[in-house]
């Protein structure tokens, strides 16, 4: 017995350790134990979200899963020692009786060695477990610190996700939106300078994305302030400009062609979140609304013709827009949603929309 629980203590820590390692310090994503729980959390709130509607509930359940995966990494590592010093009758005593600790006594004992509170009622018997409590200590403070220097960056990812997300919208809120207000009657004016600058900050997150997978789970009520509402309205946008608008009037390519390769990047991170593309096609952004704005446009089957292969992006970008909890209305088009409305003038002061 005490050989089983030898090795199943050392296995709990290695797999713990790892995954630890694999999250904080690599840019490979999450490890296995907290991308599956970050996974199985949100998929269990979405389905709740689905059911009735509750923006709120999200948003709650991405910090659960930022505060809950540090805290299930201590409570495995917290097991996988308790289980150790279990193995050995005499491994853990009274200090002051001498006489062997119980099982409640030695995770006691186990718990306050990781937090390093210094020695207690109770203390290790013979070398090995000395060394054991001295190893299991400097284990809990390097889990801790991991722990903290992981939380800070991934604060810090989430306020510039929702800074993107909110410059996006300042610009348009839908992708007909963004286009129809940048167009001045013979071009798009300075529009190209906003692209130039979205270029970077898109980049930035993408690699924010790949070394956090845990940014997928943040999610805001607030459509003007969610990311992947404003990362699919650029993305539409970009394909109206490049396919839908005449070619006289298009922006300069070194502005497009930058700002579509980095939406194209942030689409491939969504495996990291274990995201399949959607089943069905969303529907195209109707070229009839920038018609109606008097902005030179090529016919709709000439439209259709020249986007017919880009059936497995759009499914990318209707798979991530349900990932988030919303639906393709809510981002489609004017005819559907005003996404950014909020931010006008006139209803600038009311309270944010929630659904």
């Amino acid at each position: 017995m005490p050989v089983i629980w030898v090795f199943l203590g050392l296995l709990i820590l290695m797999l713990v350790m790892f995954d630890v390692l694999v999250t904080t310090l690599t840019t490979n994503g999450a490890g296995s134990i907290s991308g599956r729980l970050s996974y199985w959390l949100w998929w269990i709130a979405l389905r709740v979200h689905r059911r009735h509607s509750n923006h709120r509930l999200l948003t709650v359940t991405g910090w659960v899963i930022l505060m809950g995966t540090p805290l299930v990494w201590i409570c495995l590592v917290w097991m996988g020692w308790a289980i150790l010093f279990c193995a050995g009758d005499t491994a853990v005593v009274n200090s002051e009786s001498n006489l062997p600790a119980s099982i409640w006594e030695r995770i006691y004992f186990t718990g306050y060695t990781l937090s390093t509170l210094g020695v207690g009622d109770y203390q290790a018997q013979g070398a090995i477990w000395q060394l054991a409590t001295a190893l299991a200590s400097a284990n809990g403070f390097f889990l801790f610190t991991l722990a903290i220097a992981y939380l800070l960056p991934v604060i810090a990812a989430v306020v510039v996700k929702r800074q993107i997300a909110l410059y996006i919208s300042t610009l348009g809120g839908t992708p007909d939106d963004l286009l129809n207000r940048a167009w001045n009657g013979k071009d798009f004016g300075q529009l190209s300078q906003h692209l130039i600058v979205l270029t970077p900050m898109l980049t930035g997150m993408v690699e924010s994305y790949l070394a956090y997978p845990i940014l997928n789970y943040f999610h805001t009520p607030e459509r003007a302030k969610s990311f992947v509402l404003s990362v699919v309205t650029l993305d539409e946008a970009l394909t109206l400009l490049y396919y839908g608008v005449e070619k006289s009037c298009r922006p300069d390519k070194a502005a497009l062609n930058p700002l579509r390769r980095a939406s194209s990047a942030f689409l491939k991170t969504l495996k990291s979140a274990y995201v399949e593309p959607a089943s069905e096609n969303p529907t195209m952004p109707p070229l009839a609304l920038l018609r109606e704005q008097g902005i030179p446009v090529v016919s709709d089957q000439e439209f259709l013709e020249a986007t017919k292969h880009f059936i497995l992006r759009r499914k990318l970008l209707l798979a991530m827009v349900k990932h988030d909890g919303w639906n393709w209305d809510s981002v489609s088009s004017t005819a559907t949603t005003n996404r950014a409305s909020s931010l006008d003038d006139e209803t600038a002061i009311e309270e944010p929309e929630l659904n």
